[in-house]
């Protein structure tokens, strides 16, 4: 009898790992693609760009359209019996702290749609769903760093983190999901996940039950966030009277420098 197809679903949460995860898979999608159909953001955006706008509108009219996007991501699918391996935190939506995002109140929607979409596409109960999480603390401040670089954010550490405490609050997407799906939704804290010998990117894929990783090649670190210096600098530029283009400019110079978010090419 052959095995049944599972459905692994990786959908954040953000800065919890997932660069190091996804950098771990397309560096090995060799193995993986013996075992498992992957996609990760550069497969997703059509779906991704539904998403991202749903965070920001919270209009359920924006939501029509995903169905029509993940079938044209995943058209061209094989049948056959490899799992479907997917890792994209933009299923979440826009990591809070975006402009008009404080929170994940709209991942648990994105998520639920997407889940029960890939159970009929490909006709499936299994169905197995890790969100990846961190400490509250960390996790904020890695946030904020993140959105230094890549908006014009002109808050100091002291009021982000006022601003947006409530964003830390994983626990309503955990219950809403497990609500809507069941005790397929499990989590995998970073502070686990990056001790294990093949880093965030091993840990997953034995919770996804893949036990024997032989021949795969671990990554090292990368995608850290800017460091005290570079982010002060950042926000410095923000508070400036920049052109935007100017803005972009000078912070993408900084961050080459620094070799910000580099990882090994392959």
């Amino acid at each position: 009898m052959p095995k049944p197809r599972r459905i692994l679903l990786h959908p954040g949460f953000h800065k919890t790992g997932t660069s190091s995860i996804q950098h771990f898979f397309w560096l090995n999608r060799d193995l993986i693609h013996e075992r498992a159909h992957l996609f990760m953001l550069r497969h997703m955006k059509p779906a991704t760009q539904i998403a991202h706008r749903y965070s920001r509108t919270g209009n359920p009219l924006e939501l029509a359209d995903l169905v029509d996007r993940l079938t044209d991501v995943f058209a061209e699918t094989p049948d056959d019996d490899r799992d479907i391996l997917i890792s994209c935190e933009a299923l979440c939506g826009h990591l809070p702290g975006w402009p008009k995002v404080d929170t994940y109140v709209a991942a648990p929607v994105i998520i639920d749609y997407t889940a029960e979409f890939l159970k009929d596409r490909f006709q499936t109960k299994h169905l197995e769903i890790v969100l990846t999480t961190r400490g509250a603390d960390d996790w904020l401040f890695s946030a904020y760093r993140h959105h230094l670089k890549g908006q014009r954010l002109t808050l100091d550490w002291d009021d982000y983190r006022t601003r947006y405490a409530a964003s830390t609050d994983f626990a309503p997407v955990f219950s809403q999901l497990r609500g809507a799906l069941g005790d397929c939704v499990t989590d995998l804290p970073l502070e686990h996940s990056q001790t294990h010998a093949f880093g965030p990117g091993g840990a997953l894929l034995n919770l996804f039950g893949w036990t024997d990783l032989t021949g795969f090649t671990p990554v090292g670190r990368g995608n850290q966030g800017p460091e005290q210096s570079l982010w002060s600098e950042f926000l410095t530029l923000n508070r400036s009277d920049l052109s935007d283009d100017a803005l972009r400019d000078a912070k993408d110079t900084l961050a080459q420098k620094a070799q910000l978010g580099g990882w090994r090419r392959t």
